[in-house]
């Protein structure tokens, strides 16, 4: 319990979570002793909002982050100011254009998504807290943006790879949780339809962690390419990482016949032991402190799976001896993981290489590309800017009702995509409001010092941002409570808080949950272009292996380039069928298809890696013949593949894979 509790507060976010609370209270309650309580709300919004911008990063971002957050959210507090000032309606135009502006930049990439969602969250804030003073507000809010993103630049300047190695070490955990799922492979009481939607799941997790490693990592020029110890062991984290995972994602066995034929031995339990060590030895990786007692109980286990091998006759000899290769190649991954001193070997890229891995895009034509009625995020952001407006008009045809504002902000909050994403959002949005509700109630009731509210209001500030990552339905409980009990103490009206809570909760997921079935977004053409993306990949890596097999010729740049892109874009399949699925458009279809599709989808990429791993780790137990063999069962896999990504819908009756592979 101590450690799972340590383990959370030690992660990159619960130490942001402090660094943004002492940022907002401190200054703010200097200024409100030193010049009043609005200078200092003011100030303590552009830090709240501010901080939820502070996404991991290196300097280049989080410069980037800083400059145009500052801009927008000044431009963006100081018209909608003026606009609830000299001209109330003039907020319908504000919230119509930054509502559709800011939602396209979602096709920037997550962090100008994510400056997009909070420079609308700025409207709804200053809606809500109706500034009198248009300039003051504006420059006490832009002070409190300056000061989070002065704090937030001088600690990525002075800790430059601070988010790669929180990153780096939630990849290994991640591993971790990966090999546990694998291990399940080797319990013939857990069903593999369930282990491999378990492992579809993850690999959607971890191909967003690495592609974030990489991100981080190969757009440090200078780290990249020293030939210090010190700078290399960072680039031998991620090639041991991308290591591990192209081996526990590789399929070299049949499952099945392992689970049927060694069910009765003692060899599945030792292997299952085995790799929960691994995984245990794995999690820790990034903690610079092997265990000498784990590494004595793998070795020993390692060596009873040896002589159960020995022991055994020919056909399961066939079965463990894959099984005991891959054991060890994974227990030299961590050792080469734990040496201090780093020696590049023949399948690290070059240098220049980098670049390819770290794609960069011309925002111009990005953004131009979706500019039309076809592209998903231009109907999202058409449908928030619609939203939008009809939340201000329930505002501005209600001024008696000052937190009409949260209408707004529950859009902007809730309002997603896909059908399933927004009712999972409005979910969290509503318990999480009324179980905060409840508790700000028996807070009210019991408690009446005002500096007892505003330490609890502080201290729920700081589970709001502890929880904001991890955890949103926590999240929402707290920031309910954070601000209903700071709005209760700034005009002391606690039902009318709570009843306008609930009502503009409700009645701002409602109007998310019309949007997504007004307005829906085509997964089905999305997904078409995403399964045909997939098998053009495959078809890469494909040949890029049998190049290698049939001219002895390997480029190992290449290589991974091509598995980067065939696991990125399986990922990306995953996420867009799981939100397909969940339309209530197509509750009725007959999901045949797709599930071959998904399922075979996952066998072809894993197979194509197994070969890869064979080829490049010098661990094969097969001939250049036998994998060609292999290889060439797969290319009738991926032409079933072909035929049913080339089914209209994916609807018509299953498709049987004309053969399998081991």
């Amino acid at each position: 319990m101590i450690r799972t509790i340590n383990h959370f507060f030690g992660k990159e976010f619960a130490k942001d979570a402090l660094r943004n609370i002492l940022v907002i209270l401190l200054p703010s309650i200097l200024l409100f002793y030193t010049i009043g309580l609005n200078p200092a709300i003011a100030f303590a919004v552009g830090v709240t909002l501010s901080s939820l911008t502070d996404l991991p990063g290196n300097r280049q971002d989080k410069t980037m982050t800083a400059i145009w957050c500052t801009a927008l959210f000044a431009l963006t507090a100081f018209s909608t100011s003026m606009a609830l000032h000299y001209l109330s309606w003039g907020i319908l135009p504000i919230l119509a254009i930054w509502g559709f502006s800011c939602t396209m930049l979602i096709v920037l990439g997550q962090r100008w998504a994510v400056i997009g969602n909070l420079t609308l969250i700025v409207i709804s804030f200053t809606i809500g807290l109706k500034p009198q003073d248009p300039l003051s507000f504006t420059l006490y809010f832009t002070l409190g943006t300056l000061g989070f993103f002065t704090v937030s630049l001088i600690q990525v300047y002075l800790s430059p790879y601070r988010s790669l190695k929180y990153a780096m070490k939630e990849g290994f955990e991640q591993m971790a949780i990966l090999l546990q799922v694998k291990i399940k492979c080797y319990d013939e009481n857990i069903p593999l339809e369930q282990v491999y939607r378990e492992l579809s799941i993850l690999h959607i997790k971890i191909s967003e962690q690495l592609e974030s490693i990489r991100s981080l990592l190969l757009r440090e020029k200078a780290l990249i390419s020293s030939c210090e110890n010190s700078e290399l062991v960072w680039l031998n984290k991620i090639y041991r990482l991308i290591d591990l995972y192209e081996l526990l994602m590789g399929i070299d066995t049949d499952y099945e016949t392992i689970r049927e034929k060694l069910k009765h031995s003692e060899g599945l339990p030792i292997i299952r032991r085995i790799l929960l060590l691994l995984s245990d030895e794995i999690k820790d990786l990034e903690n610079f402190s092997p265990s000498y007692s784990t590494k004595q109980q793998i070795s020993t286990n390692i060596q009873i799976l040896e002589q159960i091998l020995s022991r055994s006759d020919n056909g399961n000899k066939a079965l463990i001896n894959p099984i005991v290769i891959h054991i060890k190649h994974i227990n030299a991954i961590i050792q080469q993981t734990q040496k201090t001193t780093i020696v590049q070997d023949s399948t690290w890229v070059n240098t220049a290489a980098y670049k390819n891995f770290v794609p960069s895009t011309n925002k111009r034509q990005v953004i131009a590309k979706h500019i039309k009625t076809k592209s998903p995020i231009f109907i999202y952001s058409v449908r928030m800017a619609t939203l939008l407006i009809l939340s201000g008009l329930v505002g501005y045809t209600l001024p008696e009702y000052r937190y009409a504002s949260w209408i707004i902000l529950t859009v902007i909050l809730v309002a997603r995509p896909s059908y399933a994403n927004t009712q999972k959002r409005n979910y969290q949005r509503i318990v999480g409001s009324v179980i905060g509700i409840a508790v700000s109630l028996l807070i009210t009731l019991f408690i009446d010092g005002s500096l007892s509210l505003l330490s609890i209001a502080a201290v729920t500030l700081y589970g709001f941002f502890l929880f904001n990552k991890p955890n949103y339905l926590i999240c929402v409980i707290f920031i309910t409570v954070a601000a209903i009990l700071s709005l209760h103490l700034y005009e002391g009206d606690i039902w009318d808080l709570l009843s306008s809570r609930l009502a503009f909760t409700l009645l701002g997921s409602l109007f998310a949950l019309i949007g997504c079935l007004a307005l829906p977004v085509n997964h089905r053409s999305t997904m078409k272009t995403l399964s045909d993306t997939l098998i053009d990949n495959y078809q890469n890596y494909y040949n890029k292996l049998r190049t290698r097999l049939c001219e002895n010729n390997i480029d190992h740049q290449e290589l991974r380039l091509a598995r980067k892109h065939a696991q990125t874009s399986l990922a990306l399949l995953y996420d867009n069928l799981d939100q397909f699925q969940k339309e209530p458009r197509y509750k009725k279809q007959d999901w045949s298809d797709i599930a071959s599709f998904q399922t075979l989808a996952y066998r072809i990429n894993a197979l194509l890696v197994g070969i890869s791993v064979s080829i490049t780790k010098s661990i094969a137990y097969e001939n250049d013949t036998a994998l060609l063999k292999r290889l060439d069962n797969i290319e009738i896999l991926i032409h079933d593949l072909n035929i049913l990504g080339q089914s209209e819908k994916l609807t018509h009756k299953a498709h049987k894979p004309s053969t399998t592979v081991s």
